[in-house]
């Protein structure tokens, strides 16, 4: 038993190591209305109503989003109790539950498969792997490491027969974040694959019935989230080939988790079978499945793993869509059964030399993995470092822009923001996501403002005025207009009524519109 628990226990120890620069890391997008600005986490008394609260309780978007995640919102509670309004413990918090849950995918996979190397590389290639830096930078991407640590921990405990323990973990995986809801597909795979009896799955079936329960009496309804999304308002046939290209893309970010994002604005819809990325990802799919298949007696682990990416990659591949087609953060749990997969691939081949050339290879993509995760770590410090490396791998990326144009005007370099707001609001029909009325609205003000400040009158009313016709309700915006509109034309009048720069706190009043705003 040492070895199992010494081997598990370093793959655990090296996943923190690798992302323990990410300590160092800022509150950032929905960490700010989640965490920072947060009043139910502000004191351990407020848990109890988390657990009859939406997740998006007393945030600007309480209307928009429906969602229930209460064991999440209780763990940034209990963070805040600690650490108060210091990033650095939410990030430790992060690391240490990324580690556990690399931990528990060693005990998962010797579980399922009783193999000690098939699980040591396994864990070693999830620890590393860089599609997983967003969950782990990004506080509120403790979701996604909670419902996996939950979803593995229940998966383990349900192997060993402990049923009743199983569906206990398994609610709290679902408590917090939805996705957990998939463990039970998978047992139900397990049972047929291992002809085992249906009643088994009693207790996860429980599991997800009193969940829904206490989602409909919280949210009134199950329905998963407010935010449809583009895909709703598009035909069958788009959204079925641009869901294909998704797994596609899906499937290339698992490879090589290269040019990541916050998020893929840039992604194009596909509208027709024959579209080459269509297409590609059907061949690269297809050729996946098929070596599963064929070697799914001589190594189990290949039907195993790439059954468990299909199927916790259902979700989010919008087939009720969800307002997000692409995002790193869905990739967490569904890499689990990748790096098995990739692990069990060298077991499958016959050949001696073909076997020890496969291993070579999953140690170099590991170690591609670990320098990617410790690079994308840094750029996730702080949002000037995460925006500025997103708007170099996407200079067409209207949110990168967006962002950079904020932070510019923050900084008073008014010719940079001018340009980038100016790029923020081109709207392009082929890209899945364009700024939204809320983020118009704040564009052309703070264009508004920029012409004010330079003296440009008129300019600054005309933009002042198409902000409120985006946005008719904030005041500091009405009284712009008024005052511009009102200013003296002539060269004289000018110099006798000065208007002033805006002040840093005016400057910060008018940024109401966050990074929120673009929250999926």
């Amino acid at each position: 038993m040492k070895a199992p628990l010494l081997a598990s226990l370093l793959c655990g120890a090296l996943a923190f190591a690798l992302h323990a620069n990410s300590l160092n890391g800022s509150f950032l997008f929905d960490d700010k209305p989640l965490v920072l600005h947060n009043p139910l986490i502000r004191s351990v008394s407020s848990i109890p109503r988390l657990f009859v609260s939406n997740y998006w309780a007393q945030t600007p978007y309480e209307k928009e989003v429906l969602l229930y995640r209460p064991i999440t919102m209780t763990s940034f509670a209990l963070d805040h109790s600690v650490w108060k309004d210091n990033p650095f413990g939410y990030h430790l918090t992060n690391v240490v539950v990324h580690a556990l849950v690399t931990v528990l995918v060693w005990w998962m996979v010797w579980e399922a498969l009783a193999s000690f190397w098939l699980a040591t590389l396994s864990s070693a290639l999830f620890a590393v792997h860089a599609v997983h830096t967003e969950a782990v930078n990004m506080i509120v991407g403790r979701t996604e490491l909670l419902a996996a640590a939950g979803v593995l921990g229940a998966g383990w405990l349900w192997l060993r027969g402990k049923d009743r323990l199983s569906a206990a973990v398994l609610l709290l995986a679902l408590l917090s974040k939805e996705s957990a809801a998939t463990l039970p597909v998978l047992l139900g795979l397990y049972v047929v694959w291992k002809r085992q009896p249906w009643r088994r799955l009693v207790f996860p079936a429980l599991a997800v019935l009193c969940y829904a329960g206490m989602r409909s009496l919280v949210l009134g309804g199950i329905v998963s989230s407010g935010q449809s999304g583009i895909l709703s308002r598009l035909d069958l046939s788009t959204r079925l080939w641009t869901m294909v290209k998704a797994f596609g893309y899906y499937v290339g970010l698992l490879v090589a988790p290269v040019r990541l994002s916050p998020d893929y604005p840039d992604f194009i819809l596909a509208t027709t079978l024959w579209d080459p990325s269509v297409l590609a990802a059907l061949g690269g799919i297809g050729v996946i499945v098929l070596v599963s298949l064929v070697n799914r007696q001589r190594q189990p682990g290949l039907v195993m793993g790439v059954g468990w990416t299909a199927i916790t990659l259902l979700p989010v591949a919008n087939i009720i869509p969800i307002g997000a087609i692409i995002g790193e953060r869905f990739l967490y749990l569904p890499s689990v059964g990748w790096c098995l997969a990739l692990a069990s691939f060298p077991l499958a081949v016959r050949a001696r030399a073909l076997q020890r050339i496969s291993a070579a290879v999953l140690v170099g993509l590991g170690c591609w993995w670990a320098g990617l995760s410790w690079q994308r770590n840094g750029e996730w410090r702080s949002d000037d470092a995460l925006w500025s490396a997103t708007y170099r791998e996407y200079p067409t990326n209207v949110k990168a822009a967006y962002h950079l144009a904020e932070m510019a005007f923050e900084r008073q370099a008014y010719d940079r923001a001018e340009a980038l707001y100016r790029q923020a609001i081109v709207v392009d029909p082929h890209h899945v996501w364009n700024a939204n009325r809320r983020s118009l609205a704040n564009v052309h003000y703070k264009l508004g403002m920029i012409h004010q400040i330079r003296g440009r009158y008129p300019e600054a009313g005309d933009e002042y005025q198409t902000s409120l016709t985006f946005d008719p309700d904030p005041v500091e915006v009405r009284y712009a207009y008024q005052l511009v509109t009102s200013a003296p034309r002539s060269a004289t009048e000018k110099r006798s009524q000065r208007i002033k720069t805006p002040s840093p706190s005016t400057r910060h009043a008018a940024m109401r519109t966050t990074t929120s705003a673009w929250h999926i």
